[in-house]
């Protein structure tokens, strides 16, 4: 690894150099092929006098060749590396973080903490909504750089290994190799991204569109090809560098290795967005068995080293073996960053009345419409429940909150959402490091859709006995269930507290048989009591409650 900035900057700018000219060559090397087919094509040989057998283009002819594949491979250098960050973002699935999540800010504080360990320079973070297992790094010419990891390696590892992970992708942008990397990731694997997207596209369209993404399949298939090739100047080394700088960062190569295993052996996102961009990631989106071999082919063509012998040197480096490894993941316990859910269950039956003090002695009861034609009732006055003994100001109950209210929220407001079922004014909480509005009277909660994955991904809440009760019985009837749901005409009865359009019952999808309100214009999803905690719970279960003989919904 260089250990300067100019040793830093002259082994990029090299790098790309061989990049731009190896493109060069390429688009070069094709236009002649094709010069030559078409000037020794029998169609020519007939109609030009003199001509027999194969001869090779004149002179002027390969000089027009020329011309055309430096202007075919500036274009193509101008268009693949203009934007991009936001571009491979984009093709990643990344997105900026979220300030009100718990789970992104500690994301942001353990980029920054590996920020100022390689000197200061400003990293973006970001995140990919994926319950896949992964990180990227990427650098543009201007300096910027960002660091991503999916939802699922932020929700399921341990602070060390994702401290671990990030100095890893540090690593590659404080030795220079991110910009190559990211580089070489627009100019093929991008287009390699986009082919993949067409080729699902080529299967479901008709008509006229089929021949022009046919067109674009072809010369989709031609940088695919070309990006393959590109490999060959990105050196599997450069996994094992980022690997020590790691070590050299965070002094926790067990912690690294720990992760690179539990990365490999985890779902890695095949299908997803982003999985042909193999050479940003710290590990192969995609699983391919090439990665997994040593030699001179793999050495060409594969962009990461073998797991199994990255972690074998960072082990040799902790004095372990793999078994040793492999009997501290078996007794693997992740340990959560944020607070547990704030869906505490309240035992207290609800008050129908309260008493009031008020001039020296306890007056009522009064219902809650009562209590609001009092002109002498403040929030500052004491109460108390009907048949408690319970004691507190007016304002610190959640029955009595929404008496105290200036202002009520018209419709077609944004300033304030309303429950779609008790109108009173939703309240903001945490509830898996992810921000949801909650009604404090009905325990409703509405969260956006872009949230919804966030929530599922996550495995802080520990559901109660009623949650579970309640999802044996979903998990006995969801074959009748699902049924019922095409007997049963739409039903359009709350209104959106975001957008405050009608909100359609339906089940959250058909595979989870939990009914829900969702939103047509935003998208948001409206739970009803104990519906968000169900889903999750279903969720994380899944594969026994759709297909497993010994699911947990099945006990006794």
């Amino acid at each position: 690894m260089p250990f300067s900035f100019i040793d830093i900057e002259e082994k990029k700018s090299r790098a790309i150099a061989l990049l731009f000219i190896f493109i060069i060559l390429i688009y070069f090397f094709t236009a002649y092929l094709l010069l030559l087919v078409v000037e020794n094509s029998i169609f020519l040989n007939w109609h030009v006098e003199g001509r027999s057998g194969f001869f090779f283009p004149p002179t002027r002819h390969v000089l027009a060749v020329l011309l055309a594949a430096l202007f075919a491979a500036f274009l193509h250098w101008a268009l693949s590396t203009d934007n991009l960050i936001a571009k491979l973002a984009m093709a990643a699935g990344a997105i900026p973080l979220d300030p009100q999540d718990t789970y992104h800010q500690y994301f942001s504080n353990i980029v920054d903490e590996v920020s100022i360990a390689i000197g200061g320079r400003k990293i973006e973070p970001m995140v990919i909504r994926s319950a896949s297992l992964n990180a990227f790094s990427i650098a543009d010419f201007q300096g910027r750089s960002v660091i991503g990891i999916t939802e699922g390696l932020l929700s399921r590892l341990n602070r060390s290994h994702i401290e671990a992970v990030v100095a890893h992708e540090a690593g590659h942008i404080a030795s220079g190799d991110s910009l190559p990397a990211t580089v070489l990731a627009s100019l093929g694997e991008l287009y390699e991204e986009v082919l993949g997207r067409v080729q699902s596209g080529i299967g479901h369209s008709r008509g006229r569109g089929t021949l022009f993404l046919w067109l674009i399949y072809l010369v989709l298939m031609l940088t695919s090809f070309l990006s393959k090739l590109l490999r060959f100047f990105l050196s599997r080394e450069r996994e094992f560098r980022a690997d020590a700088i790691a070590v050299r960062l965070t002094r926790e190569p067990l912690s690294l290795a720990e992760a690179l295993k539990l990365i490999s052996r985890g779902w890695r996102g095949n299908g997803a967005a982003g999985e042909y961009l193999q050479s940003i990631f710290i590990i192969n989106p995609r699983h391919e068995d090439l990665d997994e071999t040593e030699g001179l082919y793999p050495d060409m063509f594969s962009t990461h080293p073998p797991v199994k012998k990255r972690v074998a040197v960072l082990l040799s480096m902790a004095h372990l073996d793999e078994k040793s490894l492999d009997e501290r993941l078996k007794n693997f316990q992740r340990v959560s960053p944020v607070a547990k859910p704030e869906f505490v269950p309240d035992d207290t039956p609800a008050a129908n009345k309260w008493f009031v003090f008020n001039t020296g002695a306890w007056q009522g009861p009064f219902a809650s419409e009562e209590l609001k034609g009092l002109a002498w009732f403040l929030p500052t006055q004491w109460i108390k429940p009907e048949g408690q003994e319970q004691v507190k100001m007016a304002c610190d109950e959640p029955q009595l909150q929404g008496l105290f209210r200036t202002t009520q929220a018209e419709p077609g407001q944004t300033g304030e959402f309303l429950c779609p079922t008790c109108k009173v004014p939703l309240g903001r909480l945490q509830y898996e490091g992810a921000s949801i509005l909650k009604c404090s009277y009905c325990s409703g909660a509405f969260v956006e859709d872009e949230k919804i994955g966030r929530i599922m991904i996550r495995q802080d809440y520990t559901p109660s006995e009623e949650i579970v009760r309640l999802a044996k019985i979903i998990a006995a009837s969801k074959d009748e269930m699902r049924l019922k749901e095409y007997d049963t005409k739409p039903v359009w009865a709350r209104s959106c507290p975001k957008c405050k359009q009608q909100m359609h019952r339906q089940f959250f999808v058909y595979s989870y048989p939990v009914e829900i309100d969702r939103c047509i214009m935003c998208s948001g999803v409206w739970f009803d009591k104990n519906e968000l905690e169900l889903l999750q719970y279903i969720f994380e279960h899944k594969e026994d409650f759709l297909y497993g003989e010994d699911s947990p919904f099945e006990e006794a």
